[in-house]
């Protein structure tokens, strides 16, 4: 995948990640950077996997829109 500058965050990333902790919090926010921008995809358990499952397709869609924007 092409190098992206930007993405868009949506409310429902921060919804989805709602019932973790704050360290929890904080490696989901470091994964959908990574993800977003290096295309790195986290092996995530339990409820930080629920949570990958609901916001991966949607940071994928964007992802995708951003690189046919910069082409």
């Amino acid at each position: 995948m092409n190098e992206i500058k930007s993405f868009t965050f949506l409310r429902s990333y921060a919804e989805a990640m709602e019932e973790l902790n704050n360290k929890e919090k904080k490696d989901f926010l470091l994964a959908i950077v990574e993800y977003a921008f290096y295309d790195k995809s986290p092996s995530f358990k339990g409820k930080m996997k629920l949570a990958w499952i609901l916001v991966e397709p949607i940071l994928t869609k964007s992802k995708n829109k951003s690189n046919r924007n910069q082409n």
